[in-house]
């Protein structure tokens, strides 16, 4: 199961669950108050919370405030040993207790992660992450690529396989072109997002479900991601055979059943 609370430069957390407990996927929101909320709501939907894992440093993913928050539910927090460096650089040193470095794989109740570095903000060591779950046939993956602006063959196999693919589509050029927004260079666009959607589909079929994610507020609208999605593939003659979603900005999205 799955459920994105944020998405956007305001801030990022979603939830992925199964029998054994949840997993958040990055954990920014801008203050303690919605940070204690969010998770008082993960925990309605999944019963016990394992933690959180964090792609990167930059605030709207994990900061001071989410932080505290995640210590005081007795939480940690989890990522690449290089983003745990850059996250205590931010936020002091009084994070040390809850930012847990992992390199290979991360074992949580049944939930493995492992990790894929991507192209994004200099001075930011940025990770997708491929997400395990359930047991036997069962067994389910979500592929999470929330902040980057340029992809690999390599970074396409990571994706490949996924029955969730959690994928940033950040601007519209045209958008982007009227309204100059700083940073937007380090992101997907919708129709970067779209090809990388039609490699991942043809080298090993398409995921159940597709979030698009991280629209910008200023250089994207919330229609126009799944629009590009659509146009895009009725252009290269593919079909559509996978369930196509939008994670709202400032708000919580619908829950995903992946089965």
């Amino acid at each position: 199961m799955f459920k994105s609370f944020l998405s956007g430069s305001g801030g990022n957390a979603a939830l992925l669950w199964s029998e054994s407990g949840g997993l958040l996927v990055d954990f920014g929101p801008g203050s303690q108050r919605d940070s204690r909320a969010v998770i008082a709501e993960a925990r309605k939907l999944c019963g016990e919370l394992l933690g959180a894992v964090i792609t990167h440093a930059h605030g709207d993913h994990i900061n001071r405030n989410s932080l505290k928050a995640l210590a005081e539910a007795g939480l940690k927090a989890y990522c690449h040993p290089l983003t745990a460096e850059q996250i205590e650089a931010r936020c002091g040193r009084g994070c040390a207790g809850v930012v847990t470095p992992f390199d290979g794989a991360l074992a949580l109740g049944d939930f493995t992660v492992t990790q894929a570095e991507v192209p994004h903000a200099p001075g930011y060591h940025t990770c997708a992450l491929d997400v395990t779950w359930g047991r036997g046939l069962a067994r389910r993956r979500a592929a999470v690529f929330t902040d980057f602006h340029a992809f690999s063959e390599m970074h396409v196999a990571f994706a490949a396989g996924a029955d969730l693919l959690l994928l940033e589509a950040n601007h519209d050029p045209e958008l982007r072109r009227l309204n100059p927004h700083p940073g937007s260079e380090y992101h997907l666009s919708n129709p970067l997002a779209a090809d990388f959607l039609r490699r991942v589909c043809e080298a090993d079929g398409p995921p159940q479900a597709v979030v698009l994610a991280h629209l910008s507020a200023d250089c994207n609208r919330p229609d126009l991601p799944e629009r590009e999605v659509r146009s895009y593939f009725r252009k290269k003659r593919k079909p559509l055979k996978f369930r196509l979603h939008t994670a709202p900005r400032d708000a919580a999205g619908e829950v995903l059943e992946i089965n």
